[in-house]
């Protein structure tokens, strides 16, 4: 059996020298809520094929926010408007444009849709976020990071899983100014080593 623990150091490992080169700092250390979740629910009825989209949904909101909390508030007064979906979360892009949004600075980013647990285990996971982030999977709060800060990562989060299928999944995020992060790796039970969650495993209701 691999070590978890060894693999995650070296994801750190080689993150922290991309993000020097980048000119970006890589720290390793997040606010997690709990190192093991279990509870979480899937999507009951579970989506049908015929009505699965790739990527997540997504709302932008051209805004200056500073923390998750007032996202949420500024949402309460805004609808925000729909984007490309977003077709997996592995987007590390120094001053580039935030996610799918074609704008580079000011962004808020409500994303929401489903992500398959194709077979039951422990699915070990991480944030590497900046700015803010909060990832609810399931029902379930799995982590927040929600102020402004440079690239980091969270911990290292055990997701128990005991049902296979899709699983809502909404995650809000929001870039201030400079550069911009959001990735979520995962290491699925099984052969598999630590690595961006696939598109494969992503989707949303189409309209």
């Amino acid at each position: 059996m691999k070590s978890t623990k060894s693999l995650i150091g070296k994801l750190k490992t080689g993150v922290a020298a991309l993000s020097v080169v980048t000119g970006a700092l890589a720290f390793t250390s997040g606010v997690t809520l709990a190192s093991s979740i279990s509870g979480m629910a899937p999507a009951s009825p579970q989506p049908t094929a015929e009505n699965l989209k790739p990527g997540l949904a997504v709302k932008y909101y051209g805004v200056k926010l500073n923390s998750i909390r007032q996202f949420e508030e500024w949402m309460e007064y805004e609808k925000g408007k729909d984007g490309p979906p977003i077709p997996m979360l592995n987007y590390q892009v120094g001053t580039g444009d935030v996610l799918t949004s074609g704008a580079n600075d000011l962004v808020g980013a409500d994303i929401t849709g489903f992500i398959n647990f194709e077979r039951t285990g422990n699915y070990t996971v991480m944030v590497h976020s900046n700015d803010g982030v909060r990832v609810t999977i399931g029902g379930k709060l799995v982590h927040e990071d929600p102020d402004v800060h440079a690239d980091r990562f969270s911990d290292e989060i055990t997701l128990e899983i005991s049902e296979p299928g899709w699983y809502p999944v909404r995650i809000l995020y929001f870039e201030k100014k400079n550069t911009s992060t959001l990735e979520l790796y995962w290491d699925p039970p099984g052969p598999e080593e630590i690595d961006y969650v696939p598109a494969t495993a992503f989707a949303h209701i189409g309209k």
